[in-house]
């Protein structure tokens, strides 16, 4: 049995649209192991949108790796443990992409580099800001430059947590990237830049003084927030409740707050507030994960 540990992720972190993401420690466990036979397909995750066939995004990301490395297995077992929420912005669809994937290749005999694997990722997905921290970990910077994928992965040392909090409702990526316009300018581009500058340099040296200015978005979080009741009030109320920068995490609907301490007295005073609000969302803490995705093997059950 092939085992594939693959971490939650939180993209754009404000200014860094399509380029910044970050692992954080919640995951989704792929298990996988060649049959005889057939497809059989587990998961806990449930939904509408998960398939138990050939339909289902783990096994159609193993497929590409199979046609990548002509290898054809007779069958497949596949089991996901995830848990990571479906359609909230926290990389549920990487996780999916890049556990199958994983699995796949050392089912073919690890014929594929982690390169070659970021990048087939990174096409499935659509923008690499997610697949690179589920593959590596830390907080990445990516891009896709003429036919390859890059990302540089850098392991955070602070003390940070990630207060992530996840409404009842979910908003599809597709859509919500339909409402972004196609030109923006020149002022917002450059604004963006130095948000997103701001905020790599303060995650990684430390010094958070200017942390929320580095989450500053011109570029879709001003399009995406009609999505979200009360989006305004709610990153008032994170701040006033302590919040060095909030965000929304990928295409939302999830916000994200990055706090000193333990992160705990803040999702109390943030889950008393939607409460008071008649809002339905909860709050986990969650701390950056540095590994990224790990994979093991064990004797078939």
């Amino acid at each position: 049995m092939i085992c594939v540990r693959v971490p939650a992720s939180s993209a754009n972190m404000g200014a860094g649209f399509d380029t910044l993401g970050i692992a954080l420690n919640l995951y989704s466990v792929v298990e996988v192991a060649e049959r005889k036979s057939g497809l059989e397909i587990i998961s806990n995750t449930g939904g509408d949108t998960v398939h138990n066939d050939k339909h289902n995004l783990i096994y159609r990301a193993m497929e590409r790796v199979f046609e990548r490395t002509d290898y054809h297995p007779k069958g497949l077992f596949i089991r996901q443990n995830s848990k990571i929420p479906m359609t909230r912005g926290l990389g549920s669809s990487s996780a999916c992409i890049v556990g199958g994937m994983l699995a796949a290749n050392v089912l073919s005999g690890r014929q594929l580099r982690y390169t070659d694997i970021l990048h087939m990722a990174s096409q499935m997905e659509g923008h690499p800001d997610n697949v690179g921290p589920a593959l590596y970990g830390g907080l990445c910077i990516s891009a896709n430059i003429d036919d390859r994928t890059v990302v540089k992965s850098t392991k955070l040392v602070n003390d940070l947590k990630y207060v992530v909090m996840i409404p009842d409702f979910f908003v599809a990526t597709k859509k919500s990237r339909g409402t972004l316009p196609d030109f923006v300018s020149r002022q917002d581009a450059a604004s963006n830049i130095s948000s997103s500058l701001m905020l790599y340099h303060s995650l990684v040296a430390g010094d958070f003084s200017e942390l929320k200015y580095g989450v500053a978005d011109k570029l879709h979080q001003p399009y995406r927030k009609s999505y979200i009741d009360g989006f305004d009030d709610i990153f008032e109320k994170t701040y006033e409740n302590g919040s060095l920068a909030t965000y929304l995490s990928g295409s939302g609907p999830t916000i994200m707050s990055i706090i000193e301490g333990d992160g705990k007295e803040f999702a109390y005073k943030m889950e008393s507030f939607f409460r008071l609000s008649s809002r339905k969302w909860r709050c986990t803490v969650l701390e950056c994960d540095n590994v990224g995705s790990v994979v093991w093997e064990t004797p078939d059950q």
